[in-house]
């Protein structure tokens, strides 16, 4: 891997980190490491989509947007049990998710394509 490059047992360590400083209910289980670590590979998919940028062995993404990956995680995984969700209102907390899919399309905007 690249120098400077996070391996996805890094990424998902620091993202269990994240969400339990925000109160998710993470443990050390397997099913836990799983779920951390395929949410990882899920932002990296699409941040690679987006980028147009072929994964290798030594390289599984682009180091120059390595800062969006933990942030896409969050933002799937806040979204568990209200996957779609358009419109809510509860307790004064409004919800309101006007992008397709798991990620802001504002942060994905940000993603240069490679020429090709």
């Amino acid at each position: 891997m690249k120098e400077g490059s996070k391996t996805i047992s890094e990424l998902a360590k620091s993202l269990k980190i994240l969400l339990k400083t925000r109160d998710f209910n993470i443990s050390d289980s397997f099913e836990d490491k799983f779920t951390l670590e395929y949410e990882i590979k899920r932002a990296i998919d699409e941040i690679n989509k987006c980028r147009r940028f072929e994964p290798t062995e030594d390289k599984l993404y682009d180091p120059k947007y390595e800062s969006l990956i933990l942030p896409l995680s969050i933002s799937a995984f806040a979204k568990i049990g209200a996957e779609g969700e358009m419109t809510h209102s509860e307790n004064g907390v409004i919800r309101n998710y006007t992008s397709g899919g798991d990620y802001p399309k504002d942060v994905l905007k940000g993603i240069i394509p490679l020429a090709k």
